[in-house]
């Protein structure tokens, strides 16, 4: 079973991604949240396997989020995603 979390600062997106995915029996979605600060204690908290978040978040930027959730917890898998042409922050994401 995947055990996942959606951060995204848009609603409507997370609403769009729990429609999508709630049919897989494979996955659950364990959690979501609006800001990079809310996702790292959510991680802490839930300890997903997979995480799927906006790669620009309030409060806390993503990259500065997925560096912490890389070093606490290697094994979690983050997918980030934009619709901004942001090849710099994808560059810093991937180090």
């Amino acid at each position: 079973m995947i055990r996942l979390v959606i951060a995204e600062d848009h609603q409507a997106l997370i609403d769009g991604l729990e429609l999508q995915l709630k049919y897989e029996d494979n996955i659950s979605i364990v959690g979501t949240v609006n800001d990079g600060e809310a996702l790292l204690d959510l991680v802490r908290l839930k300890e997903p396997n997979v995480v799927i978040t906006d790669i620009r978040m309030p409060k806390l930027d993503t990259i500065q989020a997925t560096t912490v959730i890389k070093k606490e917890f290697p094994k979690i898998k983050v997918l980030a995603f934009t619709m901004f042409d942001q090849n710099e922050a994808v560059s810093q994401m991937l180090d």
